[in-house]
Protein backbone atom coordinates (compact mmCIF):
# COMPACT_ATOMS: atom_id res chain seq x y z
CA UNK A 1 0.00 0.00 0.00
CA UNK A 2 2.61 2.43 1.00
CA UNK A 3 4.78 1.23 -2.36
CA UNK A 4 1.83 2.23 -4.38
CA UNK A 5 1.42 5.52 -3.02
CA UNK A 6 4.80 6.67 -3.46
CA UNK A 7 4.69 5.51 -6.82
CA UNK A 8 1.24 7.69 -7.24
CA UNK A 9 2.10 11.07 -5.60
CA UNK A 10 5.88 10.75 -5.74
CA UNK A 11 7.26 8.59 -8.71
CA UNK A 12 4.48 9.73 -11.15
CA UNK A 13 5.05 13.53 -11.22
CA UNK A 14 8.42 13.12 -11.08
CA UNK A 15 8.30 11.17 -14.27
CA UNK A 16 6.25 13.40 -16.39
CA UNK A 17 7.97 16.51 -14.86
CA UNK A 18 11.46 14.80 -16.10
CA UNK A 19 9.90 13.71 -19.59
CA UNK A 20 9.65 17.49 -20.12
CA UNK A 21 13.04 18.29 -18.70
CA UNK A 22 15.31 14.83 -18.33
CA UNK A 23 17.18 14.63 -15.19
CA UNK A 24 19.72 12.34 -16.90
CA UNK A 25 20.84 14.56 -19.55
CA UNK A 26 20.34 13.21 -23.13
CA UNK A 27 22.02 14.27 -26.47
CA UNK A 28 21.22 13.91 -29.79
CA UNK A 29 23.34 12.15 -32.73
CA UNK A 30 21.87 12.72 -35.98
CA UNK A 31 23.28 11.33 -40.02
CA UNK A 32 22.26 10.62 -42.86
CA UNK A 33 23.96 6.94 -43.47
CA UNK A 34 21.90 7.06 -47.00
CA UNK A 35 20.94 10.12 -48.97
CA UNK A 36 17.82 9.88 -48.36
CA UNK A 37 17.22 8.15 -44.77
CA UNK A 38 18.02 10.33 -41.42
CA UNK A 39 19.23 8.33 -38.47
CA UNK A 40 18.43 9.71 -34.93
CA UNK A 41 19.94 8.26 -32.01
CA UNK A 42 19.46 9.66 -28.85
CA UNK A 43 21.07 8.83 -25.14
CA UNK A 44 22.50 9.62 -22.15
CA UNK A 45 24.67 8.10 -19.55
CA UNK A 46 22.50 5.63 -18.35
CA UNK A 47 21.50 3.91 -21.46
CA UNK A 48 25.25 3.73 -22.76
CA UNK A 49 25.54 1.89 -19.46
CA UNK A 50 22.63 -0.52 -20.00
CA UNK A 51 24.53 -1.37 -23.65
CA UNK A 52 27.63 -2.40 -22.14
CA UNK A 53 25.55 -4.77 -19.69
CA UNK A 54 22.92 -5.80 -22.35
CA UNK A 55 24.61 -5.51 -25.89
CA UNK A 56 22.28 -3.44 -28.20
CA UNK A 57 20.18 -1.08 -26.17
CA UNK A 58 22.02 2.06 -25.88
CA UNK A 59 19.66 4.37 -27.88
CA UNK A 60 16.39 5.57 -28.79
CA UNK A 61 16.86 5.62 -32.06
CA UNK A 62 14.45 6.63 -35.21
CA UNK A 63 14.60 6.93 -39.19
CA UNK A 64 13.57 9.08 -41.16
CA UNK A 65 12.73 8.65 -44.88
CA UNK A 66 12.98 11.80 -47.23
CA UNK A 67 11.51 14.07 -44.15
CA UNK A 68 8.26 12.21 -44.55
CA UNK A 69 8.00 8.64 -43.21
CA UNK A 70 9.19 8.00 -39.65
CA UNK A 71 10.42 4.51 -38.52
CA UNK A 72 10.13 4.01 -34.37
CA UNK A 73 9.40 6.38 -32.06
CA UNK A 74 11.95 5.73 -29.15
CA UNK A 75 12.14 5.95 -25.56
CA UNK A 76 9.28 8.15 -23.23
CA UNK A 77 12.75 9.94 -21.76
CA UNK A 78 13.93 11.22 -25.24
CA UNK A 79 10.52 13.14 -25.58
CA UNK A 80 12.33 16.72 -25.03
CA UNK A 81 14.81 15.93 -27.23
CA UNK A 82 12.97 14.59 -30.65
CA UNK A 83 10.82 17.10 -30.23
CA UNK A 84 13.39 19.59 -30.17
CA UNK A 85 14.87 18.03 -33.32
CA UNK A 86 11.17 17.82 -35.60
CA UNK A 87 10.97 21.50 -34.75
CA UNK A 88 14.47 22.63 -36.03
CA UNK A 89 14.28 20.27 -39.24
CA UNK A 90 10.75 20.33 -40.18
CA UNK A 91 9.61 17.23 -39.50
CA UNK A 92 6.68 19.08 -37.72
CA UNK A 93 5.59 19.77 -41.19
CA UNK A 94 6.54 17.11 -43.23
CA UNK A 95 6.05 14.00 -41.75
CA UNK A 96 2.64 11.99 -42.63
CA UNK A 97 3.77 8.43 -41.96
CA UNK A 98 4.69 7.76 -38.57
CA UNK A 99 5.62 3.03 -38.63
CA UNK A 100 5.85 1.15 -35.36
CA UNK A 101 7.79 -1.86 -35.77
CA UNK A 102 6.18 -3.24 -32.37
CA UNK A 103 4.80 -2.36 -29.56
CA UNK A 104 7.74 -2.16 -26.70
CA UNK A 105 8.14 1.23 -24.92
CA UNK A 106 11.55 2.00 -26.74
CA UNK A 107 10.41 2.30 -30.12
CA UNK A 108 6.66 3.71 -29.42
CA UNK A 109 7.20 6.00 -26.38
CA UNK A 110 6.93 9.14 -28.01
CA UNK A 111 3.91 8.41 -30.27
CA UNK A 112 1.91 11.45 -28.51
CA UNK A 113 4.63 13.92 -29.15
CA UNK A 114 4.42 13.22 -32.76
CA UNK A 115 0.98 12.80 -32.93
CA UNK A 116 0.68 16.05 -31.57
CA UNK A 117 3.45 17.93 -33.54
CA UNK A 118 2.45 16.62 -36.86
CA UNK A 119 -0.38 15.21 -38.90
CA UNK A 120 0.98 12.13 -38.92
CA UNK A 121 -0.81 8.72 -39.69
CA UNK A 122 0.49 5.74 -37.52
CA UNK A 123 0.74 2.41 -38.60
CA UNK A 124 1.50 -0.85 -37.21
CA UNK A 125 0.59 -4.70 -36.78
CA UNK A 126 -2.44 -5.72 -35.43
CA UNK A 127 -0.59 -6.87 -32.56
CA UNK A 128 0.83 -3.44 -31.91
CA UNK A 129 -2.35 -1.41 -32.33
CA UNK A 130 -4.37 -3.71 -29.98
CA UNK A 131 -1.43 -3.27 -27.44
CA UNK A 132 -1.22 0.57 -27.81
CA UNK A 133 -4.79 0.51 -26.97
CA UNK A 134 -4.82 -0.56 -23.63
CA UNK A 135 -1.03 -0.16 -22.18
CA UNK A 136 -0.04 -2.68 -19.65
CA UNK A 137 2.02 -1.05 -16.68
CA UNK A 138 5.81 -1.30 -17.55
CA UNK A 139 8.06 -2.63 -14.82
CA UNK A 140 9.64 -0.35 -12.24
CA UNK A 141 13.49 -0.84 -14.29
CA UNK A 142 12.22 -0.03 -17.52
CA UNK A 143 10.42 3.06 -16.27
CA UNK A 144 13.57 4.08 -14.52
CA UNK A 145 15.62 3.11 -17.82
CA UNK A 146 13.28 4.51 -20.36
CA UNK A 147 10.41 6.60 -19.13
CA UNK A 148 6.65 6.44 -18.54
CA UNK A 149 4.04 4.82 -20.82
CA UNK A 150 2.69 7.99 -22.93
CA UNK A 151 -0.51 8.78 -23.66
CA UNK A 152 -2.03 6.20 -25.38
CA UNK A 153 -1.91 7.19 -29.56
CA UNK A 154 -4.29 5.35 -31.92
CA UNK A 155 -2.66 2.96 -34.63
CA UNK A 156 -3.93 2.01 -37.43
CA UNK A 157 -3.81 -1.84 -37.50
CA UNK A 158 -2.10 -2.53 -41.21
CA UNK A 159 -1.61 -6.12 -42.53
CA UNK A 160 1.68 -6.77 -44.02
CA UNK A 161 1.60 -5.95 -48.01
CA UNK A 162 2.50 -2.68 -49.82
CA UNK A 163 2.07 0.99 -48.23
CA UNK A 164 2.05 3.90 -50.59
CA UNK A 165 2.89 6.99 -48.90
CA UNK A 166 3.58 10.36 -50.77
CA UNK A 167 5.61 8.51 -53.59
CA UNK A 168 7.67 5.90 -51.52
CA UNK A 169 6.87 2.82 -51.87
CA UNK A 170 7.14 0.86 -48.28
CA UNK A 171 6.25 -2.82 -48.24
CA UNK A 172 5.35 -4.21 -44.34
CA UNK A 173 6.89 -7.46 -43.68
CA UNK A 174 5.77 -9.76 -41.33
CA UNK A 175 8.81 -10.57 -38.68
CA UNK A 176 7.45 -12.01 -35.68
CA UNK A 177 9.49 -13.52 -33.84
CA UNK A 178 11.17 -10.96 -30.83
CA UNK A 179 7.03 -10.56 -30.17
CA UNK A 180 3.87 -10.92 -31.94
CA UNK A 181 3.17 -8.74 -34.50
CA UNK A 182 6.66 -7.39 -35.28
CA UNK A 183 7.51 -5.38 -38.65
CA UNK A 184 9.98 -5.02 -40.99
CA UNK A 185 9.52 -2.01 -43.94
CA UNK A 186 11.22 -2.74 -46.60
CA UNK A 187 11.94 -0.67 -49.54
CA UNK A 188 11.64 -2.17 -52.66
CA UNK A 189 12.95 -0.55 -54.87
CA UNK A 190 16.11 0.64 -53.02
CA UNK A 191 16.52 -2.74 -51.08
CA UNK A 192 16.17 -0.74 -47.95
CA UNK A 193 14.80 -3.10 -44.76
CA UNK A 194 14.46 -1.23 -40.93
CA UNK A 195 14.72 -4.31 -39.00
CA UNK A 196 13.05 -3.60 -36.30
CA UNK A 197 14.48 -5.80 -33.37
CA UNK A 198 14.81 -8.36 -35.99
CA UNK A 199 18.98 -7.78 -35.28
CA UNK A 200 19.64 -5.93 -32.29
CA UNK A 201 22.98 -7.40 -31.90
CA UNK A 202 24.34 -11.04 -33.23
CA UNK A 203 24.19 -12.76 -29.96
CA UNK A 204 21.33 -11.40 -27.47
CA UNK A 205 19.73 -14.28 -25.90
CA UNK A 206 18.25 -12.61 -22.82
CA UNK A 207 14.48 -11.85 -24.24
CA UNK A 208 10.98 -10.89 -23.00
CA UNK A 209 8.56 -13.22 -21.87
CA UNK A 210 6.61 -12.46 -25.39
CA UNK A 211 9.76 -13.99 -27.27
CA UNK A 212 9.19 -16.60 -30.26
CA UNK A 213 12.34 -18.11 -31.29
CA UNK A 214 11.00 -20.78 -33.70
CA UNK A 215 8.37 -17.72 -35.31
CA UNK A 216 11.99 -15.56 -34.99
CA UNK A 217 14.21 -17.84 -37.36
CA UNK A 218 10.99 -18.04 -39.69
CA UNK A 219 10.89 -14.43 -40.02
CA UNK A 220 14.92 -14.66 -40.65
CA UNK A 221 14.78 -16.93 -43.06
CA UNK A 222 11.52 -15.15 -44.74
CA UNK A 223 14.35 -11.96 -44.90
CA UNK A 224 16.89 -13.66 -45.73
CA UNK A 225 14.63 -15.01 -49.09
CA UNK A 226 13.91 -11.57 -49.90
CA UNK A 227 15.29 -10.89 -53.71
CA UNK A 228 17.28 -7.90 -52.79
CA UNK A 229 18.28 -6.20 -49.36
CA UNK A 230 21.11 -3.11 -49.81
CA UNK A 231 20.96 -2.40 -46.37
CA UNK A 232 19.85 -3.23 -42.96
CA UNK A 233 19.00 -0.43 -40.50
CA UNK A 234 18.36 -2.00 -36.92
CA UNK A 235 16.24 -0.05 -34.56
CA UNK A 236 18.97 0.28 -31.97
CA UNK A 237 21.65 2.37 -34.66
CA UNK A 238 23.74 -0.20 -36.76
CA UNK A 239 23.18 0.26 -40.20
CA UNK A 240 25.11 -2.27 -42.20
CA UNK A 241 25.83 -1.32 -45.87
CA UNK A 242 25.82 -3.70 -48.67
CA UNK A 243 24.15 -7.39 -49.72
CA UNK A 244 26.89 -9.00 -48.25
CA UNK A 245 27.15 -7.48 -44.75
CA UNK A 246 23.29 -7.50 -44.39
CA UNK A 247 23.08 -11.49 -45.13
CA UNK A 248 26.15 -12.06 -43.14
CA UNK A 249 24.88 -10.34 -40.40
CA UNK A 250 21.46 -12.08 -40.61
CA UNK A 251 22.85 -15.33 -41.05
CA UNK A 252 24.76 -14.84 -37.99
CA UNK A 253 21.34 -13.89 -36.49
CA UNK A 254 19.57 -16.99 -37.29
CA UNK A 255 22.77 -19.36 -37.00
CA UNK A 256 22.87 -18.19 -33.18
CA UNK A 257 19.40 -19.21 -32.70
CA UNK A 258 19.09 -22.24 -34.49
CA UNK A 259 22.10 -23.44 -32.25
CA UNK A 260 20.02 -22.12 -29.19
CA UNK A 261 17.11 -24.30 -30.63
CA UNK A 262 19.40 -27.47 -30.97
CA UNK A 263 21.03 -27.51 -27.55
CA UNK A 264 17.34 -27.02 -26.53
CA UNK A 265 16.89 -30.20 -28.39
CA UNK A 266 19.87 -32.10 -26.80
CA UNK A 267 19.14 -31.15 -23.10
CA UNK A 268 15.49 -31.45 -23.05
CA UNK A 269 14.89 -35.15 -21.93
CA UNK A 270 17.74 -34.64 -19.02
CA UNK A 271 16.04 -31.59 -17.47
CA UNK A 272 13.41 -31.56 -14.85
CA UNK A 273 12.27 -27.87 -14.28
CA UNK A 274 12.87 -25.01 -17.27
CA UNK A 275 15.93 -23.40 -14.86
CA UNK A 276 17.65 -26.83 -14.91
CA UNK A 277 16.77 -27.19 -19.14
CA UNK A 278 18.56 -22.94 -19.21
CA UNK A 279 21.50 -23.85 -17.03
CA UNK A 280 21.65 -26.68 -19.51
CA UNK A 281 21.52 -25.17 -22.27
CA UNK A 282 23.51 -21.96 -21.22
CA UNK A 283 26.81 -23.95 -18.80
CA UNK A 284 27.83 -21.14 -16.81
CA UNK A 285 30.66 -19.21 -17.85
CA UNK A 286 32.87 -19.08 -15.20
CA UNK A 287 32.43 -15.52 -14.35
CA UNK A 288 30.39 -14.02 -11.13
CA UNK A 289 27.38 -13.38 -12.46
CA UNK A 290 26.86 -15.88 -14.84
CA UNK A 291 27.02 -17.97 -11.85
CA UNK A 292 25.06 -16.02 -9.38
CA UNK A 293 22.17 -16.11 -12.35
CA UNK A 294 23.08 -19.98 -13.14
CA UNK A 295 22.57 -19.82 -16.94
CA UNK A 296 19.98 -17.33 -16.92
CA UNK A 297 22.49 -14.29 -17.95
CA UNK A 298 23.53 -11.28 -16.51
CA UNK A 299 20.03 -9.29 -17.47
CA UNK A 300 17.92 -11.35 -15.22
CA UNK A 301 19.62 -10.15 -12.04
CA UNK A 302 18.99 -6.94 -13.02
CA UNK A 303 15.14 -6.72 -14.38
CA UNK A 304 14.08 -9.46 -11.87
CA UNK A 305 14.15 -12.82 -14.77
CA UNK A 306 11.60 -9.91 -17.07
CA UNK A 307 14.52 -10.05 -19.31
CA UNK A 308 15.53 -13.98 -19.11
CA UNK A 309 17.08 -16.84 -21.00
CA UNK A 310 14.66 -18.64 -20.01
CA UNK A 311 12.08 -17.37 -22.07
CA UNK A 312 14.05 -17.85 -25.32
CA UNK A 313 14.46 -21.45 -24.10
CA UNK A 314 10.90 -22.42 -23.21
CA UNK A 315 9.69 -20.91 -26.40
CA UNK A 316 12.01 -23.43 -27.72
CA UNK A 317 10.68 -26.03 -25.66
CA UNK A 318 6.89 -25.54 -25.94
CA UNK A 319 7.14 -27.10 -29.51
CA UNK A 320 8.68 -30.08 -28.93
CA UNK A 321 6.78 -30.87 -25.41
CA UNK A 322 3.75 -30.39 -27.40
CA UNK A 323 4.84 -32.84 -30.58
CA UNK A 324 5.54 -35.40 -27.58
CA UNK A 325 3.81 -34.95 -24.13
CA UNK A 326 5.20 -37.82 -22.53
Amino acid sequence: MIGRLLVRYAWRPFEERARRTPFWPLRSMVDEPVPGVVRVRIGNAVTRGLSRLAGGYDYAVCYVVRDSVMIDTGFPWAARELRRLVTGRGWDRTLRLVVNTHYHEDHVGNNDVLAAMTGARFVGSAETAAALRLPAEPRWYRRFLFGPPPPAVRVEASPPGPLNQDGIGLHLVATPGHCPGHLCVLLPEEGWLFGGDLFVAPDLDAQLPDVDGPDWVRSLDAVLALPRVTALFDAHGTVLLGEEAVRTALTGKRNFLSAIARRVREQLDGASTLEELTARVFAPRGSLDEWLAQGDGRLSLLTGSEFSRRHLVASFARPLLAADPV
